[in-house]
């Protein structure tokens, strides 16, 4: 029983590691995929914020028309766009499962500027503190891996919420992936990328026919 305790911790571990690998690789990638993304379609950006430039102009001046006397005309003038969300203040924060939090404190101990200058360590210090501020686990257990400390005293209970964190690391790796652009990045042929073409303009509500016209004018200029 014990060695099968055993086995799990370090199966979750390695698991960690590799989800926190991807993840890593994935956005460093998709930042390049993003200049990419913005350097082809870099006409269609600029359409795009020309419409919502023709679009702020007409809303300030419906609101001109509508309540041009009023005060309240004045606020709607200077913020036409401004909204409003409800902020909870109230919401609970999750408290540190204790044995995450001793493993917090375990390497910290061993990254702590004070006890050591290595460059790498201090990082892992941060890092980790911020992984605890964000209640992400995984973070944690990677750094422990790193650093050859022992997690298995790690209950079930704890293995759990680790595996949820997992979990919510690798929703972000697909996140990324059906983001515009890493789909873009995919597409190899004129085909595959005539079809991502059509989609970007159905999402960012682009008409070929007014795009096209404005490029023209765009261009003339």
């Amino acid at each position: 029983m014990v060695k099968k305790i055993r086995r799990k911790v370090k199966k979750i571990a390695m698991k960690a590691s590799l989800v926190s690998m991807e993840l890593e690789d994935i956005t460093e990638e998709n930042e390049e995929h993003k200049k990419t993304l913005a350097e082809d379609f870099k006409n269609e950006f600029a359409f795009i914020e020309w419409k919502k430039q023709q679009e702020k102009l007409k809303v300030e001046q419906d609101t001109q028309e509508r309540e041009q006397d009023s005060e309240q005309s004045e606020t709607d003038e200077q913020k036409p766009f401004e909204e409003n969300y409800d902020i909870d203040l109230d919401v609970e924060t999750l408290k540190t499962p204790s044995e995450l939090k001793k493993l917090y404190r375990t390497i910290a101990q061993r990254t702590h500027p004070d006890k050591t200058k290595d460059e790498r360590l201090n990082e892992i210090f941060k890092l980790s503190a911020e992984a605890v501020q964000e209640q992400n686990w995984m973070a944690l257990v990677e750094f422990a891996g790193e650093l050859s400390l022992d997690i298995e005293f790690l209950s079930d209970e704890t293995c759990k919420i680790v595996e949820e964190s997992i979990e919510i690391n690798q929703n972000k790796i697909t996140q990324i992936k059906n983001t515009f652009s890493y789909i873009w990045s995919c597409q190899k042929g004129e085909d595959d990328r005539a079809i991502f073409k059509s989609m970007f303009y159905q999402q960012f509500r682009i008409n070929v026919e007014e795009f096209e016209n404005w490029l023209r004018v765009h261009n003339q200029k």
